[in-house]
């Protein structure tokens, strides 16, 4: 009985991805970290519910996933692969674990010239980017995530 419950309830992009706990949560959607079970890499995967799709909401995600594909840019998350199920609908992107800029202000409580003059020129250079390619942000959420140097690496996400 266990195997044909997995069968019946197991949609594609749980076929590839092991997901694990929550990172942020939405009105309409959740992102999970995952685990790919090939590689073992680890991915956000932003879960939306097409119950609670309102119209007009589809054509707003086909854009999305339209825009994000187009865009190549190393201050933009990007996005690996999508995975359009009954239910829901998985958008597998690189996962970015430094947290909102906002948080990493008041952590840091003090930036020096260079890491501030850093970050906003990561933040000004994605912008410009986006609107190049005729892309407007509506809402900024901004991620940090560090690199091997430990200095600031800002991505756009959503």
């Amino acid at each position: 009985m266990n195997q044909l419950s997995n069968f019946l309830f197991r949609d594609e992009c749980s076929k590839h991805y092991k997901m694990t706990r929550t990172l942020g949560e939405g009105s309409f959607a959740s992102v999970k970290l995952a685990i790919k079970k090939t590689d073992n890499s680890k991915w956000a995967i932003k879960c939306i519910d097409r119950g609670s799709l309102r119209p007009g909401d589809e054509v707003a995600l086909e854009s999305e996933v339209l825009i994000l594909e187009s865009i190549n840019h190393p201050n933009v998350v990007k996005l690996h692969a999508v995975y359009d199920c009954p239910k829901t609908f998985y958008m597998v992107m690189e996962v970015c674990t430094g947290g909102e800029l906002f948080d990493r202000i008041v952590e840091k409580s003090c930036y020096t010239e260079l890491e501030a003059k850093t970050c906003f020129r990561q933040l000004a250079e994605a912008i410009k980017y986006c609107h190049e390619n005729n892309v407007v942000h509506r809402f900024l959420k901004k991620y940090f995530r560090f690199n091997h140097t430990f200095r600031c690496l800002f991505k756009l996400i959503d």
